[in-house]
């Protein structure tokens, strides 16, 4: 009785079968890449004042990482593509303290952050006023700051955010728009979304101050930076104190202090 010899396997059919494992094993390595990449970790949640109010407009940081984002109009944000681990999240707004928020996440968690900004108002409030700030053109200025009601950028503030205009510095106050002309060398009008029930599109201007006194049909961008020693605010009626108030403030006012101008060339 003879036993057939099993047939040998060809050369070509070893190697087909290798050449296929390791295509198998080169798309299983880069479909794992790809779900780290999609599954990496997110920050979302809102941010709001110490009263509940919802704040706009703020500037949230991963820091290390360069990822950032601004909340919306409803006060929430939305962080993605952080890595893993421990990271620390910087929260920044225009009129309050800055907030500084350490998250650890895991791989792909996603992870809800509630986060409440002091005004900046509160942390003055054990400041005591020198003589001289009460004094002079300022003044004013600085008791009602001290106040906290409205909103206020100082000369300090102003250095630090280099703006190339003077409406630049309104578009981290929530509740205004700067209204663009078509060419640079028009300057731009500012406008309240919410004030007395007017919006935007109802053309509802705000009035302007410089040094105490009405300018009417004047623009913000009719001073430089440079020239800017504080800005106050008011977005409605109600905030307004009674040395600005008039018949025409219903939309809002902002005031501008200029500065001497010998320090406006240095």
């Amino acid at each position: 009785m003879f036993t057939r010899s099993p047939r040998p396997v060809p050369r070509f059919s070893v190697r087909v079968a290798s050449l296929l494992v390791a295509i198998a094993a080169l798309v299983a390595s880069r479909a794992r890449a790809q779900d780290a990449t999609t599954w990496r970790g997110v920050i979302f949640g809102t941010v709001k004042d110490s009263t509940g109010a919802r704040l706009a407009a703020a500037q949230i940081v991963v820091l290390t990482t360069g990822i950032q984002t601004v909340s919306d109009d409803s006060g929430t944000f939305r962080l993605t593509g952080l890595p893993a681990g421990r990271v620390t999240v910087e929260v920044r707004r225009l009129g309050y303290a800055v907030s500084d928020l350490a998250v650890t996440l895991a791989d792909g968690e996603a992870r809800e952050l509630g986060v409440v900004l002091a005004a900046a108002a509160a942390a003055l409030e054990r400041v005591d006023v020198k003589a001289d700030a009460t004094r002079g053109k300022m003044g004013g200025f600085n008791m009602r700051r001290v106040r906290g009601i409205g909103t206020f950028i100082t000369r300090e503030e102003i250095e630090r955010r280099h703006p190339g205009r003077t409406s630049q510095l309104l578009s981290y106050v929530s509740g205004l728009y700067v209204q663009q002309e078509n060419s640079d060398m028009r300057p731009s009008a500012v406008g309240m979304r919410r004030s007395a029930g007017i919006s935007a599109q109802s053309n509802c201007v705000v009035q302007l101050y410089v040094d105490g006194q009405h300018y009417p049909d004047g623009r913000i961008d009719d001073f430089r930076p440079v020239e800017v020693e504080g800005l106050e605010i008011y977005k409605s009626a109600s905030e307004i104190p009674a040395v600005f108030r008039s018949r025409d403030t219903m939309c809002g006012l902002i005031a501008i202090w200029t500065r001497d101008p010998s320090a406006a060339r240095r």
